[in-house]
């Protein structure tokens, strides 16, 4: 049977809890090159570089599945395009001043290396861009993914440019994007693929006929407790994370080092 309009869709909350718990688990390991220069770990090649791009994919791709539904939802209770897109706007407009903070937290935190354009500032500006790209339906969202994927690689490709603001949709700067740089191109692509399968199998922001034969999981509830929550969770995990980190390193008998930090 599928979920009343209102209803929480447990399966998004799941797989945001999901994302949640890559997220902890791969800072855990940056965190422990920030602290441990001894320590043999890079959390920017191999595997963990890979968790890294799928993390911020889930995020992204979970962030497109919630627009669809709330956008669906909404129309339904016959709310006008604007009066949608207003409602987004509120949202994205949260998230915005979440990503100043983080820029600003780091800035003092990290020097140079702040964040300038981080997973939150990119899905800020998703959730702007999205709600007008609903009506492209999910066959437009996926072919428009795929060509904002093939742009990311070209820009990427193109070189370093003097012009900061460049550095938004995917042009490198010679080293001055900061930690945590997710620009628009590529990175808008997993966003649109979440839109295009949020449309497909939740027209009206509600299950599609699929749903007749999806079975909640026991405690799946409880389990997707954490992804009702996942920007305060973001806000402040790094900061709980950093000093669990330095002392399990401490412990190890590992020399901690905070040269990092200004």
């Amino acid at each position: 049977m599928s979920a009343p309009a209102a209803a929480r869709l447990w399966e998004v909350d799941l797989a945001r809890t999901v994302a949640i718990l890559m997220m902890v688990a791969y800072h855990a390991a940056y965190d422990v090159d920030l602290l441990g220069p001894g320590v043999d770990i890079d959390p920017f090649s191999g595997g963990w570089r890979a968790l890294q791009v799928a993390t911020g994919s889930s995020f992204l791709a979970v962030v497109g599945v919630s627009v669809a539904v709330a956008s669906g939802r909404a129309r339904a209770r016959g709310l006008g395009a604007r009066a949608v897109y207003r409602r987004r706007l509120r949202r994205a407009g949260e998230v915005a001043a979440a990503a100043l903070l983080v820029s600003a937290a780091t800035r003092v935190a990290l020097g140079d290396d702040y964040v300038r354009f981080g997973i939150l500032h990119c899905i800020a500006a998703g959730m702007v861009i999205a709600p007008l790209l609903v009506p492209l339906g999910p066959g437009g969202n996926a072919a428009l993914a795929a060509a904002v994927l093939a742009a990311g690689l070209l820009v990427r490709d193109a070189g370093p440019s003097d012009v900061p603001g460049l550095m938004v949709v995917g042009v490198p700067t010679g080293g001055g994007e900061g930690v945590d740089w997710y620009p628009l191109l590529p990175w808008l692509a997993p966003l649109l693929l979440g839109l295009a399968a949020g449309l497909a199998l939740y027209p009206g922001g509600r299950r599609g006929p699929w749903g007749a034969r999806l079975r909640e999981p026991r405690g799946a509830r409880a389990l997707g407790a954490p992804g009702r929550h996942a920007l305060p969770i973001y806000l402040v995990h790094q900061p709980l994370l950093i000093p669990l980190v330095a002392g399990a390193l401490a412990l190890a008998g590992v020399e901690v080092s905070w040269d990092r930090f200004t």
